[in-house]
This record gives structure tokens, sequence and C-alpha cells, in this order.
């Protein structure tokens, strides 16, 4: 190989985004692997250290992409991985998801069936129906770690030396999944008392209950020992663990009944907004491009549902905006930014 560039695609090859609307695993299993970087250069070329590795994919068939460079430490965690997990664990599921050519993927698992009760359906041609899902952010690039449910946050509770994973919310005529969630407030008065105290930043219930997964070995006179918890970032991770770990996940969302989150969603739909819905979404802080994209979609909510606006419905603008309007923030961001707008409504609802 004489050049790097002569090989791989440019920079601005791997800027555009996939096209959103694709629901097949395919699109999103591409071949991906990771590489020494010296491998992929001239023997002219000198690097500073043996230690670089180099993410190499294929998102545009037939050309390779260098999508991240690495240290030695790092764990790729393909999407086939996932695949084969929910393919096994959750039959008949739709898939939904957004991804980019530098290896970023926001990915929804639909479940079959639909959850009834949770939201008035609205009166026009278009219902507002909402489904079971399961939330997966991956990346290649290194960016943003992996996150099962927006943060792998199972704090809920552990009963008998079980967990407790959060339930998932896919709404169709948004195509998004609803990344707000109340349940590791474990009731209702549980859950308005901290949004009154001003929601601050740790719950004394959750604040030292987590679950934890371990690799074991003998790498070191002391061991090595890798803690996952929270989120799963992209280093001496044991792929199999987290295989059987995801496995463990999935059956517990399937099986887990309706939750705090989803009487919360239901309470947003009994609150009409009010006159000034500028300030209703500036107030949530979202970026003023995206504040206008989310009151651009609650006026045409209404329409499609035909159906006076509601915090419910104020809430999926933001949301909408947040995950469907072209911006700079990460995956990560954007879902800190979707759960910070649920608490905001769910506060104007509730306290």
């Amino acid at each position: 190989m004489t050049a790097i560039h002569q090989t791989f695609a440019t920079a601005a090859d791997v800027s555009r985004d996939l096209d959103t609307t694709a629901t097949g695993w395919d699109s999103l299993c591409y071949p991906v692997a990771v590489k020494p970087l010296g491998s992929l250069l001239s023997e002219a070329m000198q690097l500073p250290t043996d230690r670089c590795m180099a993410v190499v994919g294929e998102p545009v068939p037939g050309k390779q992409s260098i999508l991240a460079i690495q240290s030695a430490e790092y764990s790729l965690i393909p999407n086939q991985l996932l695949r084969e997990v929910a393919e096994a664990v959750v039959p008949g599921h739709r898939l939904s998801f957004r991804a980019s050519l530098r290896g970023e993927f926001s990915i929804s698992l639909i479940m079959p069936t639909e959850v009834g009760g949770v939201v008035p359906g609205g009166d026009g041609d278009v219902k507002d129906r909402i489904y079971r899902s399961i939330l997966l952010n991956n990346s290649y690039s290194g960016k943003s770690p992996f996150s099962l449910q927006g943060s792998v946050d199972w704090e809920k509770q552990l009963v008998a030396g079980t967990q407790a994973m959060r339930v998932s919310y896919y709404r169709e005529v948004c195509t998004n999944g609803l990344m707000g969630w109340a349940d590791e407030y474990y009731s209702l008065d549980e859950y308005v008392a901290w949004l009154a105290a001003g929601s601050p930043t740790k719950h004394k219930k959750v604040q030292q209950q987590r679950t934890e997964l371990v690799e074991r070995g003998g790498e070191t006179e002391k061991g090595r020992q890798v803690v996952l918890e929270q989120k799963f970032h992209h280093k001496g991770l044991n792929l199999e663990l987290l295989r059987a770990h995801l496995t463990t996940a999935f059956e517990q969302c399937i099986s887990a009944p309706n939750t705090l989150s989803a009487d919360i969603f239901g309470q947003l739909a009994q609150v009409p907004v009010g006159k000034n819905r500028e300030k209703l979404l500036a107030d949530t802080k979202l970026p003023k491009m995206l504040a206008k994209v989310a009151l651009e979609r609650l006026a045409l909510e209404e329409t499609l549902l035909q159906t006076p606006a509601n915090l419910w419905l104020a809430y999926n603008a933001a949301n909408f905006a947040l995950h469907n309007t072209p911006n700079s923030l990460t995956v990560s961001d954007r879902m800190l930014r979707d759960q910070a707008a649920f608490h905001h409504f769910a506060k104007l609802a509730l306290v």
C-alpha cells in the first residue's frame, strides 16, 4: 500500500448519514474489524508507537473506511453481536435505527404487540400507537460508549439478587424511541418529590445500588478486574460476558410490566399546552434551531392526531427535534437532553 487515501474512503465520503428509514439489520452489520494501524501504512511511514489500532469498516459496500484510531486496549462491539442476541431473544421484532457512516448507531428493537391504554389514540386517521422497545447505542468511532436503554443505568433496585431493567417505548407516529424515564424513583410520590426538590443529581435510594458485570483474570500479580456498570466503555470488554448480560437484559425487558414512565406519559396527555408555545419549548433549553423544529412538529401532530396540543405532544415534539434534525450533538448528548425535556414537562404536569 503506497498511501492510505488510495485505499480507504476520504473523510468527506463518511460524513453523510445513512438512510434513517432503513429497517434491516444488514445495513448495520457491515464488515468491521480492528487492525494494527502500521499494517495499513507504507513502510516509509513511521508511527510513534506500535500500539495504535485502526477501526476499519465498510459502511459503503466496496469502500473501506478508517472509522477511528484507538489504543491497543480498545474493544470493538460489533452490531452483529447485538443482532444475534436480538434474533434469539426477541422474535418478531421490528428494527428502526439512525446511523452515520462515521460509525455511530442509535437502534430501537420494537416489540410486535402494541401497548394499549398509555395515551389517548387521537381522533384523526393517524393513531398515537406505542410499542415496547429496547434502545441500543453503539459506536465504532469511540466517541460514545455502548449503552442500553439510554444509559445502562440498572439502578432501580436489586431484590433477592435480581436486577430490574428499565422499559422503553417506541412511538410510531414520530418513529422515535421515547428516552425519558421516571422508573428509578419507585413510586409516583417519590418521583414528584424529586422533581419538586429541583431534580437533584442523585436519588438517595438508587445512589449506591448498581449492577456490576466483572471479568477477572490473571494478567497481573493482583489479577485483572474490569467492572462494567452504567455505560459499557469500549475497553477491555469480555464480549461473551456482554452477550450473556444482554440476553438477560432483553428477556427482562420483554417480561416486565408497564412502568411508572408509561403512567407519566398518560398524565402529560391530560395537561393542555398554553398560548405561549415558544416559551414552553424554549424553557426545555433546546438549542434555538431545535426548539423551532419542535414548535413546528407540535403543530403538525395536532393536525395529524386531531387533538389539542398537550404536554405529551410537546415532549414528543422535543424528542422528534433532537433525534430527527441534523445537528452537532452526539447520540449521548441527544439522549441526555431528551431525558431533561421529559423531566421538565413532567414537572409542569405534576408539581
